[in-house]
């Protein structure tokens, strides 16, 4: 029941960053690194590997069945023996960062096209949605969604904290939310204010 949560995060990082870059409209300079975070992610199962090979070499471990044993310290063979055991990790890191390149790529077409047609010399366009400055406990991503879908903000932040609980995974959906799209700019902000005071 735990796996299969944790399955579906390893499968979704690659496209989870491709994502961010889309959300945020990111500069080329950010694509180029969010494209070796992928391929880093996508490559780090077989690293972690190799490493704890060189580390079973370097403390005198000695291999037996698919479990370490070293002479000192006793707890580095668990641990060696762990990480020998990442590689079967590539199996969905592999196509979640093939996947999160893709879409990196994709996404730095798309804005260097979006800059064309809007003559941005620095390739900064304004984000489709923004989080919240207003009520922000943490992010301000449920207060941002409480305003788009004209929700109460606290039944918005009970569900939330709710889902969080119950579901394992729900905490990264948060943190992508927070990471894939840009706090509301404070020109924005002042201008709320301006609209809100000049209603009253």
């Amino acid at each position: 029941m735990v796996y299969l949560p944790l399955i579906s995060i390893f499968l979704l990082v690659g496209p989870a960053i491709a994502t961010i870059a889309f959300f945020r409209r990111l500069s080329t300079r950010w694509h180029l690194f969010l494209l070796s975070l992928c391929i880093f992610y996508g490559i780090s199962p077989l690293l972690l590997t190799w490493g704890a090979f060189g580390l079973a070499k370097r403390f005198g471990c000695s291999a037996e069945a698919i479990r370490f044993r070293c002479p000192s310290p006793v707890w580095l063979g668990d641990v060696i023996s762990g990480l020998a055991m990442a590689h079967w990790l590539a199996i969905f890191a592999i196509p979640s960062a093939i996947l999160g390149a893709i879409g990196l790529l994709i996404s730095g077409i798309l804005q260097h096209r979006r800059s064309q047609d809007t003559g941005s010399t620095s390739g900064e366009i304004p984000a489709v949605f923004y989080r919240s400055r207003r009520h922000k406990v943490i992010a301000g991503v449920c207060s941002a969604l409480a305003q788009q879908w004209h929700q109460s903000l606290s039944l918005l932040r009970v569900v939330t904290v709710v889902l969080a609980i119950v579901i394992p995974g729900f905490i990264f959906l948060y943190l992508w939310f927070w990471l894939a799209f840009p706090i509301e700019p404070r020109l924005q902000q002042q201008q709320f204010y301006v609209k809100e005071d000049g209603g009253k």
